[in-house]
C-alpha cells in the first residue's frame, strides 16, 4: 500500500541525529496529508517526564500541541510513530495549517 501522506524533517536534523537523539527532543517534523499540515513535537519518555516536571514545577501546568513519544528520538522511530498515526487518519492530531 502506498503512503498517502509526506514526512518532512527539520534540516537542522541532518548531521546531528545522534546529538537529537541523546537530548531525547525534536520538533519541527512536518507531516502533509489530503491539504492539511501537522507539526509534530517528538520526545522519548524520559525527557518528556523531565519537561513534564519542571515546567509544572515552574509553571503549574504542562501542554505541547501534536505531541508524539517514541522509544527513542531517531528518524526511524519517528517514522514508525507517524506510520500508525497515518492508520487512524491522524485524528490524535491536529492540524497546525491548511496547504
Amino acid at each position: 500500500m502506498a503512503r498517502v501522506y509526506d514526512l518532512e524533517f527539520p534540516d537542522h536534523l541532518d548531521g546531528y541525529e545522534a546529538e537529537v537523539e541523546a537530548k531525547g527532543y525534536l520538533e519541527g517534523v512536518k507531516v502533509s496529508r489530503r491539504g492539511s499540515v501537522y507539526e509534530l513535537t517528538i520526545y522519548d519518555p524520559v525527557r518528556l517526564g523531565q519537561e513534564v516536571t519542571d515546567e509544572v514545577a515552574a509553571d503549574g501546568s504542562f501542554a505541547v500541541a501534536n505531541l508524539v513519544v517514541v522509544d527513542r528520538v531517531t528518524r526511524e522511530e519517528i517514522s514508525r510513530a507517524v506510520e500508525r498515526q497515518s492508520r487512524s487518519d491522524f485524528s490524535g492530531l491536529a492540524p497546525t495549517s491548511a496547504g
